[in-house]
């Protein structure tokens, strides 16, 4: 089994640090245990890749490896793991936690996952109090000319009946639009002064919810909704995280001063910051989570909001439809009984940013889908918002140079940092890999001799000004957090400056040299970019087949186009991405399906 494991290593299977696990837990078992030491290595690798568990009938997906005679039959491997004292059961403390479905965990992730199923499925099993005439009235003031089946609408009234709320929605569907007329609804109807908090995992996202909610909020004319959203804030300041301590301020037992809690971008939380805030919440504090359950999952371990909308169908409790329908004035489809998690969640269907002819819009939904016939159909399409090409192998260099000096010559030419800085944020290259002559590093190294060239930025140094930056790791103390976008320009004493817009919508300057691990991004991972959305998105695929390659990597990428998207790719490329769907182990779906309703 040793030689096993060292061959998963070298073949990048598993990392030094899960083969050390292993090798522990097997020396603490006091014997040799083959068994042990091959489950303990892939739990741990699992985490890595973004597993919560490790089914063990699904071990020999994580290995390179595919002799089925390796891997232990499940049944007797479980009895094995059992009799070594280090696998405990569920409810039970030991290193490793092999539950009833034979799931197996690091005891840290079984832990997250319960208190997480146990904390959410307690609030979506909850019903709220509320003045039901009084309610209908304030909605129908809101929602002045619903539509039949209105999605929006239901969602406001679901948030006044349940202290939980999950709404999942495309891009363009109105999630913040919703979310202010929901705060709005709430403000108006409690009885004290609300304390609402506004979050989001990155500051990016941040500031993009807070520019999203004071526009909805102007439009609806709710001047202290605008500056309620002048506080949105990370995840992690909301929380405010110590780095010195490794921990969070706010916990069990010192909770958020909150009453309503909005967290937009949730399919970017992972399993353990999820933990973190709930524990972080008071009993009585509502909490409403905006995400798309379609894009791309959190790159720490877990599929948290994926696995909150599993089985959801927009149809409640028949109890729950009358009420909804009560408050509406329309007819809620009802169910029977179900599960309580989906008691709270809703999905907007109904998209707003791009109409019916939109080379994007139905490009994001082919792929979404999984329909090849129509992705190939969009490829083929002529239309203003959406260009697939697939420059030859010796053009392609000088395409991309083409496209990105074309995409940038706004930005370098501005006046002044505020100009360049808001050109920045018109276009972006998107790619899907870090390596490689299509990945971040060679774009990036492309992009710098492209405008150099073309007489753009004049590059002596690493710091030049136009350099668009990103930054790669938290610095809490210059409030700096990974992900974060900037650009590298002289201030009014000709002094270069590292520029980044806080969430209140003002640049702030860094000196360069203090700033924390950063690199250029003229092109940055389509993880990076998720949170943000670019008028114009130049999508990059690799030529050769990656793991990285998803279906939900291809639409988070396209769907950060608002008018218009170039995706440059072959064929097969696409083809490889959209057929392969990622797969997260996890066990939070199944904990959250066994709890019921009303």
């Amino acid at each position: 089994m040793l030689s096993l494991l060292q061959h998963a290593l070298k073949q990048g299977d598993i990392r030094d640090l899960d083969l050390e696990i292993g090798l522990f837990l097997e020396r603490q078992n006091g014997r040799r245990s083959p068994e042990l030491l091959l489950a303990a290595s892939l739990a741990s690798a699992a985490v890595s890749r973004g597993h919560t568990c490790l089914p063990l009938d699904r071990a020999c997906t994580l290995l390179s490896h595919k002799d089925q005679k390796i891997i232990p039959d499940p049944d007797s491997w479980r009895a094995s793991l059992l009799a070594s004292g280090l696998v405990g059961e569920e409810d039970s403390t030991a290193p490793l936690i092999l539950d009833g479905k034979n799931r197996l965990y690091l005891y840290r992730y079984y832990q997250y996952e319960k208190r997480v199923a146990d904390s959410l499925g307690t609030r979506a099993a909850a019903i709220s109090e509320v003045d039901d005439k009084a309610a209908a009235d304030l909605l129908a003031r809101l929602f002045p000319q619903p539509k039949d089946g209105d999605e929006q609408l239901t969602s406001a009234a679901l948030a006044l009946l349940k202290p939980l709320l999950i709404i999942s929605g495309g891009p363009g569907t109105g999630k913040t639009w919703t979310v202010a007329r929901i705060l709005t609804l709430m403000r108006t109807l409690s009885q004290k002064p609300l304390r609402i908090g506004l979050a989001a995992p990155t500051g990016k996202a941040a500031a993009r919810l807070q520019q999203s909610l004071q526009q909805a909020a102007a439009g609806a004319g709710c001047d202290d909704l605008q500056m309620a959203a002048s506080s949105t804030r990370t995840l992690h300041r909301l929380l405010g995280f110590r780095p010195d301590a490794d921990a969070f301020r706010y916990n069990e037992y010192s909770p958020l001063p909150l009453d309503l809690l909005v967290v937009d971008e949730a399919s970017m939380i992972d399993l353990a910051l999820m933990d973190a805030l709930l524990k972080a919440l008071p009993p009585g504090c509502r909490l409403i989570l905006l995400g798309d359950r379609y894009q791309l999952a959190s790159v720490e371990a877990g599929c948290l909001f994926g696995d909150l909308c599993t089985g959801a169908d927009n149809r409640w409790s028949f109890e729950l439809s009358d009420r909804l329908s009560r408050l509406t004035g329309q007819k809620i489809p009802s169910r029977g009984s179900g599960p309580a998690i989906h008691e709270a969640v809703i999905t907007l269907r109904t998209g707003f940013r791009f109409h019916d002819t939109s080379g994007i819009g139905m490009l994001a939904a082919a792929v979404n889908s999984g329909a090849m016939e129509q992705v190939e159909q969009c490829c083929r399409m002529n239309c203003p918002d959406l260009q697939v090409v697939t420059p030859a192998r010796e053009d392609r260099e000088q395409w991309l140079r083409e496209r990105i000096i074309e995409g940038y010559r706004a930005m370098l030419e501005a006046a002044t940092v505020e100009e360049a800085f808001a050109a920045m944020e018109q276009f972006r290259v998107l790619c899907a890999v870090r390596r490689g002559p299509a990945g971040v590093e060679g774009i990036n190294l492309l992009a710098e001799r492209a405008l150099v060239s073309a007489g753009l930025i004049t590059k002596t140094t690493e710091f030049y000004p136009g350099k668009p930056i990103i930054i790669r790791r938290n610095q809490y103390q210059m409030r700096l957090y990974n992900g974060d976008t900037g650009i590298l320009w002289h201030d009014d004493q000709g002094r270069l400056k590292a520029w980044f817009m806080l969430a209140d919508g003002h640049l702030r300057p860094f000196t360069p040299a203090r700033l924390p691990a950063h690199e250029a991004a003229f092109a940055i991972t389509i993880h990076k970019a998720q949170g943000s959305e670019f008028e114009q998105a130049l999508l990059v695929l690799p030529k050769e087949d990656s793991r990285v390659l998803s279906r939900e990597l291809l639409y988070t990428g396209i769907t950060r186009a608002r008018k218009r998207l170039v995706l440059c790719a072959d064929p097969e490329i696409i083809a490889t991405a959209v057929r392969r769907k990622t797969q997260r182990f996890s066990g939070l779906a199944d904990r959250l399906q066994t709890e019921k309703g009303e």
